[in-house]
């Protein structure tokens, strides 16, 4: 960072160049055009793949709401489809389903680290000619049996905001193997041309740069990348023991053993609200999981979710980060322990359907 302030590389230029050849690299694609937030690398992905008003985009009914809203200022319709039953990523049976004459793309998203079947997912679109997005905003360096999350669709959409593996703050890049999506790309992120300079705007797009100053930052964080993909590992490790014999709490399971990168420690509970509740008496913050979309009225979504539905009911976010030290950890244990006799359902009857 320091460097870039010494060098006068404020706005983009080769800093830029230098942290999307850095994370070409670590996903192994020819491709990656740095942009300002993951938010924003999903937009221009879609807009690459020609989405407008009148098209359908397919999304997992729990996930956080960027894609959604990225189709709906396109003018698209969002097309919910349920989650898998112990995961929360994509099911692809319902995205076979829910493909219309008007479907364009079809966005799975690698929620914390997970990897989605992206080869059952390219199976279904490939079927009907369609485009894959993968937003792989919470994936970085994440994937399954050597194949990192974000590099087998068309696109890929990845953010650096701060609770991600690498930050710049706020930023996102897009990931391809394309070289026609590429230049795209590269047009849509600078009011459609290559060059300010050139004085030619025959296409659209908008102003989508990431700064120098915030590259400098990425690339410091790259060097810490296996110290990071170290920390998180261990995180959940430490968890999986110590909520191992809780009744009311259920990690959801990372495959770390396959390549995966838990964000963050994500649990099902039996009664979420109230164990919330009790940690905070002791000062602890958990979070819970996000809302299925199909609440979200402005996306005019249709259908029955119930996966989605129990993820979002009774999914929370433990106390996390690569930082995290031992001591709080170990209050975190000590304190889901001490309300265990506090919480009378277990998570397998919620689970089961049963009281």
């Amino acid at each position: 960072v320091e460097q870039a302030i010494r060098d006068r590389h404020i706005n983009r230029g080769p800093v830029c160049q230098e942290l999307e050849s850095r994370l070409a690299k670590v996903l192994g694609v020819p491709h990656v055009v740095l942009t300002s937030s993951g938010s924003t690398a999903l937009l221009m992905s879609l807009l690459a793949c020609g989405v407008s008003p009148g098209d359908e985009v397919i999304l997992p009914a729990e996930t956080f709401i960027a894609g959604a809203h990225a189709a709906l200022l396109l003018g698209a319709k969002v097309r919910l489809v349920d989650v898998l039953p112990d995961r929360p990523l994509i099911d692809p049976a319902k995205v076979q389903v829910a493909i219309t004459p008007r479907t364009r793309v079809v966005l799975p998203v690698h929620l914390n680290g997970m990897a989605c079947d992206m080869a059952a997912v390219k199976s279904v679109a490939d079927e009907h000619d369609l485009r894959v997005v993968e937003d792989a905003a919470q994936a970085f360096a994440s994937g399954a049996d050597g194949q990192p999350a974000g590099t087998l669709g068309l696109l890929g959409a990845f953010s650096m905001g701060i609770t991600k593996l690498i930050t710049t703050g706020e930023g996102g890049f897009v990931a391809t193997r394309s070289p026609e999506m590429y230049d795209k790309l590269l047009r849509l992120r600078n009011h459609g041309t290559r060059a300010i300079a050139d004085n030619r705007f025959d296409e659209l797009g908008f102003n989508f740069r990431m700064t120098d100053l915030q590259a400098a930052m990425g690339i410091a964080q790259l060097q810490r990348l296996q110290e990071k993909i170290s920390a998180h590992t261990a995180l959940y490790t430490f968890y999986q023991d110590a909520v191992a014999d809780l009744h009311y709490l259920r990690l959801i399971p990372v495959h770390m053993e396959r390549g995966e990168i838990p964000l963050w420690i994500c649990a099902l509970c039996s009664r979420r609200e109230q164990v919330i509740a009790l940690l905070a008496k002791r000062d602890i913050e958990a979070r819970p999981f996000h809302p299925c979309l199909a609440d979200s009225g402005h996306l005019d979504a249709t259908g029955e979710f119930p996966n989605a539905r129990l993820f979002a009911d009774h999914g929370m976010t433990l106390p996390s980060g690569p930082d995290q030290p031992e001591k709080n950890l170990q209050r975190v244990a000590h304190a889901l322990h001490e309300i265990s006799d506090k919480i009378e359902t277990s998570i397998d009857s919620v689970l089961s359907g049963t009281p």
